[in-house]
């Protein structure tokens, strides 16, 4: 990428992994100045190589106890849904969202939801937003997350978690 050197992608890869990482100590794991780092990361955000910032949060905190991967099929898929999929974009319980090449489904997404109720509910909105250009929804649930946003699945398990015994 123009203006990014290995330097930037150096801090990028460290800030992928640990997000609240401060400028001092980010400045030593890459022997640079807190300031320098600093000008670098205000520079990597209007380059737009840094989208912005979050927490990785265990759904069942917010009562999000089902997740799924939703696979949408389009009759015509085209730039006419666009604004359709930024809306989609902005609710809070997609935690993930891409056009896809390759399959049958045009439209890959994750959302987080309190129970498969409101997942049913959530895939007849899909239908209302869409309309008959949305053929078909398949939906499969995720039974255990191993790695989230580059941060890999521990083994540990909060007290009262119910998984099936494994082999």
């Amino acid at each position: 990428m123009p203006g990014v050197d290995e330097k930037d992608r150096e801090i990028l890869r460290i800030l992928r992994g640990e997000g609240r990482i401060t400028l001092t100590e980010l400045g030593k794991r890459v022997n640079l100045s807190p300031a320098s780092v600093k000008n670098r990361l205000e520079k990597l955000e209007r380059l737009g190589a840094i989208k912005g910032y979050s927490a990785v949060v265990d759904h069942a905190f917010l009562d999000e106890f089902v997740s799924a991967i939703l696979e949408l099929y389009f009759k015509e898929f085209d730039d006419s849904l666009r604004p359709y999929l930024s809306r989609l974009s902005t609710m809070e319980n997609v935690e993930f969202l891409y056009v896809r090449t390759g399959g049958e489904s045009q439209v890959l997404m994750k959302v987080n939801v309190a129970d498969t109720d409101e997942l049913r509910r959530f895939i007849e909105r899909l239908k209302a937003i869409f309309g008959v250009n949305l053929t078909f929804v398949e939906a499969t649930l995720v039974l255990e997350e191993l790695k989230n946003c580059w941060v890999p699945f521990t083994g540990e398990r909060r007290k009262g978690e119910n998984f099936p015994a494994r082999r």
